[in-house]
């Protein structure tokens, strides 16, 4: 967390060597293609999941639901196969990385991402990880080499950013080719591949019937089928409503496995409605959960009912605010609050508008020991929080 520090001073830094008189019209519209991206990603997500009869996301609030994404502060725990990080965390530091010419945007791969992210229909978006389909994360181009000192794998050309350990930055290191050896806690293989004990084999395209191991092989609309005793299984399409089921991880992203049927998630649209832990137990003996929509703007109330979020600042909150107007929901105080901008001394990710509070050294603070300030997320791209 220390070296947090060099890297906020070398962006900026950087920043201000690379002004070039010569810069041109063509260079700013550039520097834009990053937020273009992840806009038009936005919306192709949003529209696919409002497809699901029984999600999240309706025609009354699908104009939500790319902000809900963006601003929501669930890590990512598959996010680019085992890094775990924050969706806007993501979003700012490519940015950032665009407009110091590490990372540019490939806009005809991008419709071949947009174009398979339409054909989905999580009834949850926030269960779809961006980087963990092939066609969407072959859209970023590194422009470092091997070597490079990089702070995402992202920025590197032909390659991944080799920051294990206490590595920061790092260094990047040239991806394994289709067929060639690997070992999977060393290695990574060239985006569309897993490294297996066989080498690096292609990943699941998505088509029914591509060979896999688990669901992390198949793409978010399938699952992995697997007979009893057999080492491998194929991808299927995932069961709808109403569909019989033996698992949860055969229905539709958003469907639970209730009585072996596919069934919605228990998702409220309405204000007024029961929420949290009932009374009554599954025939598992589980509890069961009622939550209220997050995408129409609803928190489970102190009431366990729904309620809608609320919109002004030292209103009273359970655990959302209305992320339109910006606002996050205090958990200590329980209130709604503004965010923090970088810079000022904070607690929690939650009080900052980077969703990064991190410590910053003995040195910048002049000796008043540990002090957590919020920062742009670069090395660590999920803080671990104060208890």
């Amino acid at each position: 967390m220390k070296k947090l520090l060099f890297v906020l001073s070398l962006l900026l830094i950087l920043s201000s060597c690379g002004g070039n008189s010569n810069s041109n019209e063509d260079e700013t519209n550039k520097t834009n293609e990053m937020a273009n991206f992840f806009a038009a990603y936005l919306d192709a997500l949003c529209n696919a999941s409002s497809k699901c009869a029984s999600g999240f996301v309706n025609a009354e609030n699908l104009s939500y639901c790319p902000n809900t994404i963006l601003n929501s502060t669930k890590p990512f725990e598959a996010f680019h196969k085992g890094e775990s990080v924050i969706f806007k965390h993501k979003y700012e530091m490519l940015k950032n990385a665009e407009e110091m010419g590490w990372v540019t945007v490939d806009m005809t791969q991008a419709k071949e991402c947009f174009a398979l992210v339409s054909k989905m229909e999580p009834c949850n978006p926030l269960d779809v990880q961006l980087l963990d389909i092939p066609e969407c994360a072959k859209v970023f181009k590194g422009t470092k080499i091997l070597r490079d000192e990089c702070f995402q794998d992202e920025e590197c050309k032909n390659g991944w950013c080799n920051m294990r350990g206490s590595l920061c930055p790092g260094t990047c290191v040239d991806y394994k080719q289709p067929d060639q050896g690997c070992n999977s806690s060393l290695d990574k293989c060239v985006i569309g591949y897993e490294c297996r004990s066989s080498g690096c084999s292609k990943s699941s395209t998505g088509a029914v019937n591509d060979p896999c191991v688990n669901n992390s092989d198949c793409t978010t609309f399938l699952f992995c089928y697997v007979k009893e005793g057999d080492s491998f299984g194929v991808c299927l399409k995932r069961k709808g409503e109403g569909q019989a089921c033996t698992d949860a991880n055969e229905c539709v992203v958003g469907l639970s496995c209730v009585d072996n049927i596919c069934t919605r998630s228990r998702i409220s649209d309405t204000v007024g409605s029961p929420c949290g832990v009932q009374p009554e137990q599954d025939e598992d003996g589980n509890d069961i959960v009622l939550e209220c929509n997050r995408f129409s703007k609803l928190e489970c109330g102190a009431g366990s009912v729904c309620q809608k979020m609320p919109s002004d600042s030292n209103l009273q909150c359970s655990e959302f605010c209305d992320t339109d107007r910006g606002l996050y929901c205090d958990s200590s105080s329980h209130t709604c609050q503004w965010p923090k901008t970088a810079g000022l001394t904070c607690t929690k990710n939650e009080q900052c508008a980077s969703f990064y509070c991190a410590v910053v050294s003995d040195a910048a603070t002049e000796g008043a020991g540990e002090v957590r300030v919020c920062q742009e997320p670069q090395c660590l791209p999920f803080a671990d929080e104060e208890e």
